[in-house]
Formats: structure tokens, C-alpha cells, sequence
């Protein structure tokens, strides 16, 4: 029986600290019909040079530039889809797999056509406790995913983190790449949202692996760390005021609502640079309003048509 062509998209950016040994971890994967494909965002690191001579095997796209999680992504998505990719797994550069990771993935993924995003379990990047992700996102089934081998195959869930995010064929086809409108954080859960509106399941998969460090080249630069609360303040309010299953005026209230709760939250603990970052903010997303309702009216036209 023909396995599924899985392409694994794992999108560089500097990622010289972690590159090589997640590539020679995906090198190690029990699974016969995959490909692996390095997009770089514009590296300076050598980390290309790195994995360009010594693996060999693994393709390379070069943006030329570093375009952001979404569009990063979205070169990867396109080849893989040119080349017939019946699925396509995301995967950050700061992850190491599991050997029986993807056979896991695959497994549980030809069992229903309507799972359409599956996850694996996030273990810290240097043991097998659970890391953060797993902790917070999934902390109801804890109990559960401490005994993988008595779990259920899949869990259901709104959203799965895009460092392990393995999307089937047709779930891009319905419901487009990933939105460009965000450039870091909240696209995979954008995604989800889209997905589950035209029907398709999101789940965890408690047999499928992988150690992840969590916060890459964001928690390695700590002079950064401001930028990254930046990119995750300003994706949640698209995603509050994006929702295609509520109106507009039901997604503004969403926006204040949101807005309300940050600065409540930036109040208690007064930092100005925070403050301002959120005026900053806002006047951003009032001078993209037009994008941000396009991007709602797209996506709501494709629940309408599912309902139909």
C-alpha cells in the first residue's frame, strides 16, 4: 500500500543553533515517502551553507528576505503542493523528532478524511517532560498523554502549534495558506479557525513526538523579546476581529474587548514601553482596516459556500 508524500516544510531564519540537529533528527524518521525542505528567510548565519553541504539530500528555497512565519511558510506550502504533496508538515527549526513521529502523524491521519490538521505531543528540547505548549494547550489530558500506548489515537483540540503543524492536501486547497496578514504568531491558530469552519477536525496525536525549545532565535536574542510581544499583541487582535462565523460588529466588540483586557493587564504591572507599544498598535491595525476586513469577508464567503 502506496504511503502518503508527506513534505516537511522547517522554515530557517538565523538558525544556525538548532538547524543541524534538527535536520539530522529528521534524517532518523521511520517513514519511507517524505522530503525535506529548508526555506530560509533571508539567513546570515551560514546556517544554508551548513545544511546546503552537509545534507545533501534536503532541498533549499531561498526567499531572499525574511518574509515572516506566514509568507516564510506559504514558498514551502506552494512547492510542496506543485509536487504533489498528499500532506505537509510544518516544523520549526528548533525541534528535534522523534524517530516513529511521522508514522504516528500518517497513521492517524488516513483514518478519517475529515482530520484535516493533526499535531504531535511537545516534549522539552533535552528530556521527556512535557514542554510548555503541551502543559498549557493540552493540560486537561496530561494524565492522559503521560501513557501514550493506552491514549486515545487523536485528540480533539481548536488549535495545534505551528512548530508541528501537518496539514492535509485538500484542507489548503478549501481553505488557502496561511494568511499573510499576520507575520509572526497566530497564523497556525488563524488556520485552525478556518479549517474547523469548513469542517475539518484539528487533533493532537498522543504517539507522535516531538522535543521543541520553544522561542528559537526570539529567546535567544532577549533584545528582541519586546519585538516578539509586539508580533503576538498585534496577530490576536486580527485574530479577535477576523472571525468569520461572527459579524462585524460581533468581531469589534471582540477587538475592545481584547484591548481592554491588555491594557487592564499593562495597567497593573505599568510598563511604558508596553503602553506605548500598544498605541503603536492600533494606529497599525486602523491604517490596515480595509485588509482586516478583506480578510474577513474572504473567509466568511468560504464558510458560506461550505454551508450552502
Amino acid at each position: 500500500m502506496r504511503q502518503p508524500l508527506v513534505y516537511i516544510i522547517v522554515l530557517n531564519y538565523n538558525g544556525r543553533r538548532w538547524i543541524e540537529a534538527c535536520v539530522a533528527a529528521l534524517s532518523e524518521t521511520r517513514y519511507d515517502n517524505f522530503r525535506v525542505v529548508l526555506v530560509d528567510n533571508g539567513s546570515s548565519d551560514n546556517s544554508v551553507e551548513l545544511i546546503r553541504s552537509g545534507f545533501p539530500q534536503v532541498q533549499i528555497i531561498a526567499n531572499g528576505g525574511n518574509l515572516g512565519f506566514s509568507e516564510g511558510n506559504n514558498a514551502g506550502i506552494r512547492e510542496a503542493l506543485a509536487s504533489n504533496a498528499d500532506y505537509v508538515v510544518l516544523l520549526n527549526p528548533d525541534t528535534k523528532v522523534r524517530p516513529e513521529w511521522l508514522s504516528e502523524l500518517m497513521a492517524v491521519a488516513e483514518t478519517s478524511q475529515n482530520l484535516g490538521v493533526l499535531g504531535a505531543v511537545q516534549l522539552e528540547y533535552d528530556s521527556l517532560e512535557f514542554n510548555s505548549w503541551t502543559r498549557n494547550a493540552a493540560g486537561e489530558f496530561l494524565e492522559e498523554l503521560k501513557v501514550p500506548e493506552s491514549a486515545r489515537d487523536w485528540i480533539p483540540m481548536e488549535w495545534v502549534e505551528g512548530s508541528c503543524f501537518a496539514v492535509r492536501r485538500k484542507v489548503f486547497e478549501v481553505a488557502g495558506l496561511l494568511d499573510p496578514i499576520y507575520f509572526a504568531f497566530y497564523e497556525e491558530i488563524d488556520f485552525c479557525r478556518r479549517a474547523a469552519c469548513l469542517g475539518y477536525k484539528v487533533a493532537l496525536v498522543p504517539r507522535s513526538r516531538v522535543h521543541h525549545h520553544r522561542g528559537g532565535n526570539w529567546e535567544a536574542d532577549p533584545s528582541i523579546k519586546r519585538e516578539r510581544d509586539y508580533r503576538c499583541d498585534r496577530g490576536q487582535f486580527i485574530y479577535a476581529s477576523t472571525d468569520p462565523r461572527n459579524s462585524i460588529f460581533r468581531n469589534l466588540h471582540s477587538y475592545f474587548v481584547t484591548l481592554g483586557t491588555k491594557l487592564k493587564d499593562t495597567m497593573n504591572g505599568f510598563s511604558p514601553a508596553r503602553l506605548f507599544d500598544l498605541a503603536r498598535i492600533q494606529i497599525e491595525l486602523v491604517a490596515m482596516s480595509g485588509a482586516i476586513v478583506g480578510k474577513w469577508r474572504r473567509d466568511r464567503a468560504r464558510l458560506v459556500s461550505e454551508n450552502e
